[in-house]
């Protein structure tokens, strides 16, 4: 199943993306970068993504991708801060069109990390955007109460709109489903530091402890102040443990229908047994005979292949995970390029005979997983649940949960409701990765390796569901959640 955004690994378990990468010069965002520092950065880079990225050239000419570098170059000709040359990359990475390439917040070094994002400048709310327009969809301590459903109309003087529109050309998504951008820059977005937070430090830098917010209450327009939290303040308030799941997974019967709620799969830091979560719920729904399960991925961009372990108790017999073909652009890397990139797997430095080729175009077939948590076939698993199933989705959904939500819909087994997923029907790009560490500024950026192809022609999409429900203001300001309510309906 395409799946795995492993990415976070090397800053929270064993560091390989360190601050041995971290040149002094590089610690302070105030610090100017040499155009000799920057070019050097960008000379690896280009060759890396050149050499090993598998979709580069999926929606981008080689000519086009050396306008690109061209334009990265130019950037570099004078001095620049390391936050200038942090969005310079993102605005290069973004131009590739996969929504695994970037470079990762969540894996920079501390020093890197704290001189571009670690100021306590997040917003004290939670916010999503509709048709263009922020709206809150919870106070997190801004002390004016602000109503779910009112509209931030303008921060510090810049208009949401203006800032969505700015911030837009270095969110990363996959081919045109620009809606996973725009997902992604809401609050909470779909990472340890969500992209909204990065990118408004860089773009519109706060200049003292409180923001100046224009918000829309019932129509009527109010200016506030509003107190700015830390990071580790913020995700308090945002993240809400169960007592089942240090990340937030709960099970509820409402009735004779289970509502699954799994806000991520990436369930790396935590000694907690999340198969024996889902086997537990399913078990419990085989116990109490539930007419159906909701399974709510909708914030959900992936992370482990935790959705194989769902399908492994709704199917009777081994079920093939994947219509994709697995492709990779190199069989073993080249020398020099070997100090500059980390992973959790030497076995992706060099893929051996798994890797069939190259073929005319110059890529290698995969015959082998990305890594141990991959699977080419599913298999049943305990006491099949038969009965109906409902899968919420949304355009968070871009990897993992982008696999999952393709297969549950091509073997019917369940039905999709919500909104367009993430990801492309084209194929993404994942499975296994490369952090590339820029030695000149100590910024890291990510490298996915393995290209999944679809069998036959797909559109520049992601996976419509079967049944269409849209999120509105007025759901949102009512607290109603209509897809819920249908995809209960559906299983009912």
């Amino acid at each position: 199943m395409i799946h795995l955004d492993r990415r976070h690994l090397l800053t929270g378990a064993s560091g390989l993306v360190a601050t041995a990468f971290l040149p002094t010069p590089a610690k302070a965002n105030d610090t100017l970068l040499s155009p000799m520092a920057m070019r050097s950065d960008i000379a690896i880079l280009c060759d890396a993504y050149a050499s090993l990225h598998p979709g580069l050239y999926r929606y981008l000419t080689p000519a086009n991708f050396q306008r690109q570098r061209q334009c990265l170059d130019r950037f570099a000709a004078t001095p620049h801060t390391l936050g200038d040359f942090y969005l310079a990359l993102s605005a290069f990475t973004a131009s590739v069109r996969c929504g695994h390439s970037f470079p990762n917040p969540a894996n920079q070094t501390p020093a890197v990390a704290s001189a571009l994002f670690g100021k306590p400048d997040r917003l004290p709310f939670a916010f999503r955007w509709l048709d263009r327009r922020m709206i809150v969809t919870a106070d997190l301590g801004s002390g004016h109460h602000l109503p779910i459903g009112s509209e931030v109309v303008a921060i510090d003087g810049i208009s949401a709109r203006d800032m969505l529109a700015k911030m837009l050309p270095y969110a990363r998504t996959d081919g045109s489903n620009d809606a996973r951008k725009v997902a992604d820059l809401g609050i909470p977005g779909d990472a340890d530091e969500p992209t909204f937070d990065v990118l408004r430090a860089l773009l519109f830098p706060s200049s003292g402890p409180s923001a100046r917010v224009v918000v829309r209450i019932s129509g009527r327009g109010e200016a506030i102040v509003c107190p700015l939290m830390t990071a580790a303040a913020r995700n308090r308030a945002l993240r809400h443990s169960s007592k089942d799941s240090p990340y937030g997974w709960t099970f509820e019967v409402r009735g004779q229908v289970g509502i699954m709620t799994m806000p991520t799969w990436a369930v790396f830091h935590e000694k907690w047994d999340w198969r024996g979560f889902i086997d537990t719920s399913l078990d419990t729904a085989v116990d109490r005979q539930l007419s159906g399960i909701v399974i709510d991925v909708r914030d959900n961009g992936g992370g482990l292949d935790c959705g194989a372990a769902i399908i492994a108790r709704l199917i009777e017999a081994p079920l093939p995970a994947d219509s994709y073909s697995r492709h990779v652009r190199y069989r073993k890397i080249p020398d020099r390029l070997a100090p500059y990139l980390k992973t959790w797997d030497r076995s992706f430095k060099d893929w051996g005979a798994s890797a069939i080729g190259p073929d005319a175009a110059g890529f290698y077939t995969l015959t082998r997983p990305g890594d141990a948590t991959d699977t080419d076939t599913i298999q049943p698993k305990g006491r099949r649940f038969a009965g109906r199933v409902a899968v919420l989705v949304g355009p968070k959904n871009a990897s993992a949960t982008f696999g999952f939500a393709g297969l549950m819909q091509r073997q019917r087994l369940g039905t999709l409701v919500g909104e367009q997923t993430g990801g492309n029907r084209r194929g993404i790009n994942g499975g296994a990765f490369f952090f590339i560490g820029l030695p000149a500024s100590g910024v890291e950026v990510d490298l996915p390796l393995i290209a999944y192809w679809p069998e036959t022609p797909q559109p520049d999409a992601g996976i419509m569901p079967d049944i269409t429900v849209s999120a509105r203001t007025s759901d949102i300001q009512a607290e109603r959640d209509t897809a819920l309510m249908r995809a209960v309906v559906v299983v009912s």
